[in-house]
């Protein structure tokens, strides 16, 4: 039956200040497996849920010198959680630490799997005091006093082996003579089995070695025999033959500028001019041959080499399989690059090509001229700004005009002025009205227009001058209207020859 000591323990998870909590409890050290310290775990007064699977709770008691920290992740441990959704864990004080412990101070800490996150419990405490046995003075002059639960399993243990180790003694002795004798008799008929066998293996081994050895004797005497027989017919042979031997062909020429059937070697360059370079002299068919920018009509053809014999001079040429063109590289001192030999009269142009090619220039010449001559004047304003401080937004940049053709009206009609688009300079419009048939009368108008930027004017100042009453307007007379201003680009050269 269950005789724990259970101590009830309530754990508030919060950042309030907690003093340390006396459990109000007391243990003796004898108490062995029964001391259990029982937390209720709770956060904001509800109970604070402990998966098994996420968190792991630690404790750790000390007493003085002595200490211990458990953890519900150790097996077969004393501290593990019995009710995850009321967040109750229960630990069973190891007897090793009551047997030592008087005051005991502890704390709870709650933390993830993963460490990430850890909650430190308040602080607690409990006491240990030391029964009657333990507290056995030592007038008694006693040798050793063993502590109750050790005593009794230490005797219960010893008395438990002594009597097996009894009762089996005889047995052990019966069966360590067996052993002996059986291995003995082992040992012996093993011997004698493997004596007789390797005399008997050795005597077939060596029979079988001399058997073989005649063999091989009278097999090589028979094959040399053989020999000796057929290097007589054929020298007989040779001498009645038409065989040409070294000596008479040592002059005969002796170098394959072919195949057999006389048709040329295939050479797969893959493009690398130095091993192009380092063939042999004789006749090739070569693909992926190394040559470029020379508007041949394949890199696949018929490729001779020639060489001088102190290999001081080379020529490397090449015919595409697909036209007559031909082309030339040569070695001396040092290579050169390709070189054509013979032109390809498919590529010639003809008179017909020829003709084509001018009337198609001409044509292109024509759209030219049409399109800068179409282009050459630009309305730059159309409208009308009349008055000091009316605005003229141009459509386009003066810097791309040479010229300007400014039109509008005034009180003596319509006039035409023209204008420099380049620098800051102000543009000044005079113009002279005279009146009557007789020409009794006359006044003189100016209207001053600022480049405000490349593409914006203003009229600045419009003013008149009676001649004969010789009065003025006044500032702000607002005698002239713009109506339109064309520019000539800068293209077209109207400069006159010096």
């Amino acid at each position: 039956m269950a005789m724990d000591k259970i101590a009830n323990v309530n754990l508030e998870t919060t950042a309030n200040y907690q003093s340390l909590s006396n459990l109000n409890v007391q243990f003796w050290n004898q108490d062995k497996g029964t001391a259990v310290l029982q937390f209720k775990i709770t956060r904001n007064d509800f109970p604070l849920s402990l998966s098994k699977e996420n968190v792991e709770v630690f404790i750790k008691l000390e007493s003085g010198a002595n200490y211990i920290v458990d953890s519900t992740e150790v097996i077969d441990g004393g501290f593990e959680i019995i009710d995850e959704l009321n967040g109750i864990v229960s630990y069973t004080i190891p007897t090793e630490f009551m047997t030592v412990a008087q005051s005991v101070t502890g704390q709870v800490y709650v933390a993830t799997k993963d460490r990430e996150e850890v909650v430190v419990q308040r602080k607690f405490s409990f006491e240990v005091a030391e029964d009657l046995l333990s507290t056995i003075p030592a007038s008694e002059k006693l040798k050793e006093i063993k502590l109750f639960a050790q005593l009794r399993d230490e005797v219960s243990d010893t008395m438990a082996k002594l009597n097996e180790d009894f009762a089996n003694m005889q047995d052990y002795v019966s069966m360590v003579n067996q052993a002996a004798t059986d291995g003995v008799n082992q040992l012996n008929t093993l011997s004698e089995d493997k004596l007789s066998e390797y005399n008997s293996n050795h005597t077939e081994k060596l029979n079988t070695m001399t058997t073989t050895g005649d063999n091989y004797t009278t097999q090589f005497v028979e094959d040399k025999n053989y020999i000796d027989n057929k290097m007589t017919e054929f020298e007989q042979k040779v001498i009645g033959s038409d065989v040409v031997t070294q000596g008479e062909a040592q002059n005969w020429q002796k170098y394959k500028f072919s195949n057999d059937d006389g048709t040329y070697a295939y050479k797969n360059i893959q493009k690398n001019l130095e091993a192009y370079r380092a063939l042999p002299p004789g006749n090739y068919y070569t693909a992926e041959t190394p040559i470029s920018g020379m508007g041949q009509t394949s890199a696949a053809g018929f490729t001779r080499v020639d060489e001088r014999n102190d290999n001081s001079v080379k020529h490397i040429t090449f015919r595409p399989y697909n036209s007559s063109q031909e082309f030339l590289m040569r070695f001396y001192n040092q290579w050169n690059e390709w070189e054509i030999i013979s032109p390809d009269y498919n590529k010639m142009e003809t008179i017909t090509g020829a003709q084509a090619k001018a009337n198609t220039a001409e044509s292109n010449a024509k759209v030219y001229t049409d399109e800068k001559v179409f282009n050459l004047h630009k309305t730059l304003f159309e409208g009308s700004a009349n008055g000091v401080g009316s605005t003229i937004p141009l459509t386009e940049t003066l810097d791309n005009f040479i010229f300007l053709y400014i039109y509008g009206k005034f009180d003596g009609g319509y006039f035409a002025e023209t204008g420099d688009p380049s620098e800051s300079n102000d543009i000044v419009i005079d113009r002279t009205n005279v009146i009557g048939t007789d020409g009794a009368y006359a006044t003189v108008f100016e209207c001053v227009i600022q480049k405000v930027n490349r593409t914006q004017l203003k009229i600045t100042s419009d003013t008149y001058h009676g001649v004969n009453s010789g009065n003025g307007s006044g500032a702000d007379a607002n005698r002239f209207t713009i109506n339109k201003i064309i520019g000539v680009r800068k293209y077209a050269d109207i400069a006159q020859p010096e």
